[in-house]
């Protein structure tokens, strides 16, 4: 199984902008009020920090995904309870993603059906496109990644019309940058999430320009994200989107022109599905994969199904949209933020490096 430089890139973009701008834009603007496209802005710069150091970590090993590495670099123990810890964190995610996703066409377009059924469906296609192999993933990404790029910003120009740049006045918050700061973290822990190429660059041939491609899916994924913040604020000002759940498609249902073009949400709805089917069918590839490979498994595929189970049990687990869409968004948050996405990898890359300069590390 390979990936090349474009499926990276796509891959990164199409897995970062769908649930990121459905669920954290409204706490941007909560915090910042019309300087949420700055917090948007802060969260994208501390993420592309994040890739970075991701990626560099794991070109100290070419050709090793995350639970290959990290007992040689920390231990055979150690290492396998990081890799299991971090294989538990993406299966919590992967099945809360699978109910908020399962929420919003839940409400968007299905509200007689089982939400249990919109579940099902999804995991069936998840299977269907994983046991192709991540390459597969990959190639699905470099069709779906530019038709969202070109519906966001074919919706922006058709919302162009409503648009009050006074809204976006005064530039930094009234509330000071703190406010700027807290209104910042639950995009960057979304953005975060670029930490999965930990299980990706070990699928891609040794090439300089790794680092490049991963930052750019992520870079393009934020530029997308504030032009969907700056489109929202100055359409639907900057107190309005505090009081939807899902401010994003709030205001895709203020596009009318001359009566014509008009009840187009059902594209924001297709944007949302694809971005967050690659998201969920990611997880579910890394999961399985990692889980094989602690597990000494051979063929990951064999348990691909019982991690789209897990999944189904975890999304199942909420008992509504409060625990799904606050209670796991905080613990991310003010958890796997600092210590999972921030502190581990800096410190494994730190550790990577000395080990390198001393000449002990054996995958170079």
């Amino acid at each position: 199984m390979k990936l090349s430089l474009n499926q990276l890139f796509w891959l990164l973009t199409t897995m970062e902008i769908g649930m990121t701008a459905l669920l954290t834009i409204g706490e941007s603007f909560k915090e910042s009020r019309q300087a949420a496209w700055l917090s948007i802005l802060l969260a994208l710069l501390s993420s592309l920090v994040v890739t970075y150091i991701s990626s560099k970590l794991c070109l100290l090993f070419p050709g090793k995904t995350f639970v290959d590495f990290v007992p040689e670099l920390i231990g055979k123990w150690l290492g396998k309870l990081l890799s299991i810890l971090y294989l538990a964190i993406w299966y919590a995610v992967g099945g809360v993603i699978l109910r908020e996703y399962s929420d919003f066409v839940h409400m968007a377009l299905f509200l007689n059906t089982p939400i249990w059924v919109i579940m099902v469906l999804m995991i069936l296609m998840m299977i269907y496109t994983v046991t192709g192999g991540v390459q597969t993933l990959g190639r699905c990404s470099e069709i779906i990644g530019p038709f969202i790029t070109i519906s966001i910003v074919l919706i922006t120009l058709l919302l162009a019309k409503d648009f009050r740049p006074v809204m976006l006045l005064p530039v930094l918050p009234l509330q000071g940058l703190g406010a700027l700061v807290k209104g910042s973290l639950g995009a960057f822990s979304f953005l975060g999430e670029s930490i999965a190429i930990l299980m990706l660059i070990g699928f891609l041939q040794p090439h300089r320009k790794i680092t490049a491609a991963a930052t750019g899916g992520v870079a393009l994924a934020g530029i997308l994200l504030i032009l969907i913040t700056v489109s929202t604020c100055m359409v639907l000002g900057p107190v309005l989107p505090t009081y939807f759940i899902y401010p994003v498609y709030s205001v895709v249902q203020y596009v009318s022109v001359m009566e014509f073009i008009q009840n187009i949400d059902v594209l924001a709805v297709i944007v949302v599905i694809f971005s967050i089917f690659i998201k969920l069918s990611l997880y579910l590839f890394i999961t399985s994969y990692g889980t094989a490979k602690v597990l000494g498994i051979t063929k990951w595929r064999n348990i691909t199904g019982a991690s789209a189970i897990l999944f189904l049990i975890i999304a199942l687990y909420p008992k509504n949209i409060i625990e799904s869409q606050v209670y796991f968004p905080d613990f991310w948050k003010y958890i796997v933020l600092p210590i999972f996405i921030i502190s581990i990898p800096l410190l494994l890359l730190v550790i990577g490096m000395l080990r390198r300069r001393a000449g002990k590390l054996t995958g170079q």
